[in-house]
């Protein structure tokens, strides 16, 4: 195995025959490029018929130096950019399976054919590569030729950061922020693109958590600025929105009696109301990636949301429900409810008993309540992140109809103009999906 030290790449052309000194007047060019690099490995590629270029100079330089000549495979191969490309990662796959990294290489691409040089220098732009040479012909100050080169240093940091932005908006566009913000932690950015990078940062943190529902940091994270470069912002819209998910539901103090008010009760409806167009935007999200089991339980909780939020609307909280109201009395006794003695409040009521209790105060929904929950909890109970050993969802069609639904109970709370406002909003990232 090879001891990791700097390796150069340097194709090795056939230089031009008609200039005086030849072949002596290339070879000084090919040395400049070496002596230049300081560097134990050296790994030539001889474009096309200079081969005899290529061993000149490996004699030269292997006394003190360990030098390669790496063929191309085919003839002609060197006018085939993409063919250049595929023989390069075999050889760059075989250094970093010996223990190398991207930060060991050094590329010049100075001579050789284009093909070869583009292939080259593409492939460490894939590589990240932080060190590129060139060799330059020198110039007077007024840009004319003079005698003499100049091996040109650059670590094309600013195009490679532009390629791992590129890559993000990707990771956005699929929802995958986490592993965004990974990516960009790993590049060191100019300081040309250092705010743009930071930003982005940013902005991955605070969709990472909007999409894992932990509305609080969301609130607490978003960033106030706008990138339509990007393709992604927090507007004002969504500022908003993300702070209205970010409210507690207020719950009574059953140690000091108390009882919610109307208004309560009803900011209460209007913050769940919100979060379940939110989980229907989340759940769209997981639809489209496939993830069905995770899909079918934002379902579920809608489903269980909606029964909650109808209870709030009736002015009742099914964690906080009194023995003190003779219809809850009447309807725990009926159900063989019982509380804790010396307390006035029942067990939190769940999904069922939420929806038999709206059952028995005749609410309209009740029918709806039932058919849906039928259907999405015995596909959430079964699924294998519940109580079942394996996928229970197997294609997407029965939990869109579920969601179609769901939603469409929605808009007849709020109506057609309001429900699109609400859905634009939570449907936010979403958008983004679609964009160029």
């Amino acid at each position: 195995m090879l001891s990791c030290e700097k390796v150069l790449f340097l194709i090795v052309g056939k230089g031009n025959p008609k200039e005086i000194g030849y072949p002596e007047s290339y070879y000084r060019l090919l040395r400049k490029a070496i002596d230049f690099s300081n560097v134990k490995y050296i790994i030539l590629f001889p474009s096309g018929s200079s081969k005899k270029n290529a061993e000149a100079i490996k004699l030269e330089y292997e006394a003190s130096l360990k030098v390669f000549i790496e063929d191309l495979p085919e003839k002609n191969m060197e006018f085939d950019a993409d063919k250049c490309f595929e023989f390069f990662e075999g050889k760059f796959q075989t250094l970093f399976k010996n223990g190398f990294s991207a930060e060991d290489f050094i590329i010049d691409f100075t001579h050789g054919t284009k093909a070869m040089s583009a292939a080259l220098y593409a492939i460490g732009m894939r590589y990240r590569v932080s060190d590129f040479h060139y060799i330059q012909r020198n110039n007077d100050k007024n840009g004319n030729l003079i005698e003499g080169e100049t091996v040109k240093n650059f670590d094309a940091s600013y195009a490679r950061g532009l390629s791992v932005l590129d890559q993000c908006r990707i990771l956005f566009k699929t929802w995958q922020f986490p592993a965004a913000k990974s990516l960009l932690s790993t590049e060191k950015p100019t300081e040309k693109l250092k705010i743009t990078v930071n930003n982005v940062k940013m902005l991955a943190d605070f969709y990472s958590a909007w999409d894992r529902l932990d509305y609080k940091t969301a609130a607490d994270i978003c960033p106030v600025f706008e990138m339509p470069s990007f393709g992604f912002a927090t507007t004002p819209t969504v500022q908003n929105w993300i702070s209205g998910l970010s409210k507690f539901v207020i719950e009574p103090d059953e140690k000091k009696h108390e009882v919610l008010s109307h208004d309560q009760l009803e900011e209460n409806a209007s913050i769940v109301l919100n979060m379940m167009f939110d989980l229907y935007a989340n759940g769209l999200r997981r639809l489209d990636s496939g993830q069905y089991e995770d899909a079918a339980i934002r379902a579920y909780r809608i489903a269980e949301m909606l029964g909650q939020f109808y209870l709030f609307k009736e002015g009742y909280i099914s964690n906080h429900m009194s023995a003190s109201d003779p219809k809850v009395r009447d309807f725990a006794e009926n159900n063989r409810i019982r509380k804790k003695d010396n307390t006035d409040i029942y067990p939190p009521f769940g999904r069922k008993q939420v929806i038999d209790f709206l059952d028995y105060l005749k609410h309209p929904k009740t029918a709806y309540l039932q058919n849906t929950d039928a259907i999405i909890a015995d596909i959430r109970n079964n699924s294998i992140l519940i109580h079942g050993y394996s996928s229970r969802v197997k294609n997407a069609q029965e939990l869109k109809t579920i969601f179609t639904s769901l939603i469409e109970q929605l808009r007849l709370i709020v109506g057609e103009e309001e429900s699109q406002s609400k859905l634009n909003a939570a449907l936010f990232m979403n958008t983004f999906k679609d964009n160029n």
